[in-house]
């Protein structure tokens, strides 16, 4: 799945780092500072909203995107307790991932917001802003 995810976004992002378990996507982000980092809901070693909650602590400015193949009301009220910025289902990953980090990158004054499976927050039609790095995940 890293993979994939790198492939989605490499023609835009700059992929900093992947990651195969939970305690080392945290452990990558204090090390580079990315500015969005994608983690599955289930990983290996630390439940990826445990890893979503330190991250966020650590570096606030850290955008976090979350892949799931479960995409229900639970887990997107547990991703929007995490500060999450985007929750996309699996199967959409190709056609949404990209929307979601350039929302997620735009000007940090809109409201916090999200949507399930619709990575349009609060609106924001403008996605015109590209990413610049991505990181562990």
């Amino acid at each position: 799945m890293r993979q994939a995810l790198a492939r989605v976004v490499s023609d835009e992002c700059d992929v900093i780092g992947m990651v195969a378990d939970g305690e080392a996507a945290i452990r990558e982000a204090r090390r580079l500072a990315p500015d969005v980092v994608i983690l599955d809901i289930f990983m290996p070693r630390m439940n990826g909203f445990a890893v979503g909650r330190q991250i966020k602590f650590d570096l606030p400015e850290t955008c976090v995107i979350y892949v799931t193949a479960q995409p229900d009301v639970a887990v997107r009220e547990d991703a929007h307790r995490v500060g999450a910025s985007a929750l996309i289902a699996k199967a959409s990953v190709g056609t949404r991932l990209l929307d979601a980090i350039r929302t997620a990158m735009a000007p940090r004054s809109r409201a916090d917001g999200l949507t399930l499976d619709d990575v349009r927050m609060n609106d924001r039609s403008d996605t015109s802003n590209s990413p610049r790095r991505r990181g562990p995940g």
